[in-house]
């Protein structure tokens, strides 16, 4: 066993997530970042090849590809690193702890020996079809997670097994959100017993309670109350949906804030008008932000915020907008 030299750009927690969780190691967490890297090239021989494209990010499985072809002509990763056509190789950085193993000198890096025909293999067609599919199912996940904020394990998957037209078993799913989503996207799960019936039910949610201004409970509470279903979207909407909702009416009340208050940035402006799908009020936050010339601005600001709460989506209406969750209410007691 040849051992590691060099320096690499990867957190020790990060390595023993990826040799534990991923590869079955089972090392202890008393065990040094030396020693696992001493062990990289004997753990990535006998690893399986779909356990390394599960872990992966496909962004990363691209970028693997284009190494390939730049380590044909040379070894120079570092400057592989630097070019303008990589700017995600950061997912990259994680990949090389399982694939390379990095020697330190003069700014050059060496190749495992043999690393190139096992990465080879990876890109078989089969492999390349195997890996298209965990993108789209992580895709769909996270976009679902944006939409729902904390949404039923069981509603996921009957959904994620809709869009992509094939079971997704309760086992894979659990696979795929335990490992290769919390490599990539920080989600949590949470089991919540009701009183009153004694159900359990199982959520997942990208919410972090402990940076949350809400408790992230009283989501599911409320949708519970409520005593609905969630709002069921196409395919393409939740693959095109991020995590802060921008559209005209989101446009139209930030132009009108920014105009009172030069000093207001989308990012902030982002970031309060999230609490409003977590069930926050915001409007006085909002007005707080603007410097009012007469009751006329005032006004203005009202028509632009009812337009826009009116029609924004929120968590505990699990999914709903105010308008569309009326007119729900509406067809439900019809």
């Amino acid at each position: 066993m040849k051992e590691y030299n060099g320096k690499i750009n990867v957190s020790k927690d990060t390595m023993l997530f990826v040799v534990n969780d991923i590869l079955n190691q089972g090392m202890k967490e008393s065990t040094t970042k030396e020693n696992i890297l001493k062990m990289m090239p004997e753990i990535y021989a006998n690893v399986d090849d779909e356990e390394i494209i599960k872990m992966l990010p496909y962004r990363t499985y691209e970028d693997l590809e284009r190494l390939i072809e730049y380590v044909k002509t040379s070894d120079d990763i570092k400057s592989f690193f630097y070019k303008r056509e990589h700017p995600d190789i950061r997912f990259l950085e994680d990949a090389m702890i399982i694939v390379m193993r990095a020697k330190y000198h003069d700014y050059n890096y060496t190749l495992n020996p043999g690393v190139i025909e096992k990465l080879k293999r990876l890109f078989s067609e089969e492999n390349r079809k195997i890996a298209k599919r965990y993108e789209q199912i992580e895709k769909l996940t996270v976009g679902m997670l944006y939409t729902y904020g904390m949404v039923d394990f069981k509603f996921l998957r009957k959904q994620l097994c809709k869009y992509m037209n094939e079971i997704i078993t309760k086992k894979e799913l659990n696979d795929i959100y335990f490992t290769r989503l919390n490599l990539n996207t920080f989600v949590k799960d949470y089991t919540i017993e009701w009183t009153n019936t004694n159900e359990i039910q199982y959520f997942i949610t990208y919410l972090d309670e402990e940076y949350s201004p809400i408790d992230i409970g009283q989501i599911a509470q409320e949708q519970k109350a409520r005593n609905m279903q969630y709002k069921e979207f196409n395919k393409q909407e939740i693959l095109k949906r991020q995590e802060y909702v921008w559209d005209k009416k989101t446009q139209e009340l930030y132009d009108f804030i920014k105009s009172k208050n030069s000093n207001i940035y989308k990012w902030k402006f982002k970031e309060l008008i999230k609490n409003n799908e977590l069930g926050i009020q915001v409007l006085g936050d909002l007005s707080n932000m603007c410097v009012f010339e007469d009751d006329f601005e005032v006004e203005k600001l009202m028509q632009l915020f009812i337009n826009w709460y009116n029609n924004s989506p929120q968590y505990m209406l699990g999914g709903y907008t105010p308008n569309e969750f009326r007119i729900h209410l509406e067809n439900s007691s019809n």
